[in-house]
């Protein structure tokens, strides 16, 4: 995909590649060319210590994306992230301590979950009620009731 316009699957098949490790190559030169909201998918996301930094820079090289917000209970770690994606020449994105205030936000198209493991199901599971799309990397049933609740349809 060499456009910048992709749309929701094609994000969804690019941030599963992308966020992963695969280096894409895109500059953030791609964002200069976005003309409209449809053109683009704003995503936020939630947890940036450890895995969610990796997070931050797959999502920077994906074409279409925006880092649009950063979530993280500690604020000292989200001010450091914040400061690294101005040095990646990036938009400042919105910064939020509760996911709840983040996912009344709806500027915010997805969300990525970067948070510890105990906060996966319920974090994609209010996302999904929020009307979010939602990239998690979690071992999905870890007990029964947990997995199932993540099917609710």
């Amino acid at each position: 995909m060499s456009s910048p316009k992709a749309s929701r699957r094609d994000f969804l098949k690019l941030t599963s590649a992308g966020v992963a490790g695969t280096a894409l190559g895109v500059t953030s030169s791609s964002y200069a060319r976005i003309t409209g909201a449809n053109d683009r998918v704003r995503v936020a996301i939630c947890g940036v210590r450890g895995r969610g930094n990796d997070h931050i820079h797959g999502f920077s090289r994906v074409p279409g994306t925006e880092i649009a917000a950063l979530c993280d209970v500690d604020e000292n770690v989200s001010n450091h992230r914040l400061a690294d994606i101005e040095k990646l020449g990036l938009p400042k994105p919105k910064s939020y301590v509760d996911v709840r205030k983040l996912l009344e936000d709806k500027d915010i198209d997805a969300i990525s979950i970067a948070a510890p493991n105990h906060w996966h199901a319920l974090m994609a599971i209010w996302a999904c009620q929020a009307g979010k799309d939602v990239y998690v990397e979690s071992r999905a049933r870890i007990t029964g009731l947990k997995g199932d609740n993540w099917c609710v349809p």
